[in-house]
C-alpha cells in the first residue's frame, strides 16, 4: 500500500493547472494553520486574515476573467 504523500502525488499528475493551484493553496493553508503563534492568540482580530489569497494564482486576473474560467470549468 502506498503511502498518503504517494498518494497525493498520483492524484495530483491527473489534475489540469488550475486545480493543482487550489491544491496547492490549501496546502498552504494547512501549514499557516499549524503555526502556533497565530492560532493560539486568544482572539485572532479578522483583518489578521485578509489578503491572504491575494498572491494565488487561482486569482490573478480581473473579476471577469476570473469568473469566466470558474464558469468554463463546470462545461
Amino acid at each position: 500500500m502506498s503511502s498518503i504523500a504517494e498518494r497525493l502525488l498520483e492524484t495530483a499528475r491527473t489534475l489540469p493547472e488550475p486545480l493543482l493551484a487550489e491544491v496547492l493553496d490549501f496546502a498552504d493553508f494547512l501549514r499557516a494553520r499549524q503555526s502556533q503563534a497565530f492560532f493560539n492568540a486568544p482572539e485572532t482580530p479578522l483583518q489578521a486574515l485578509c489578503g491572504g489569497l491575494e498572491n494565488s494564482s487561482t486569482f490573478m486576473g480581473s473579476p471577469a476573467s476570473i469568473q469566466e474560467q470558474m464558469r468554463n470549468e463546470w462545461r
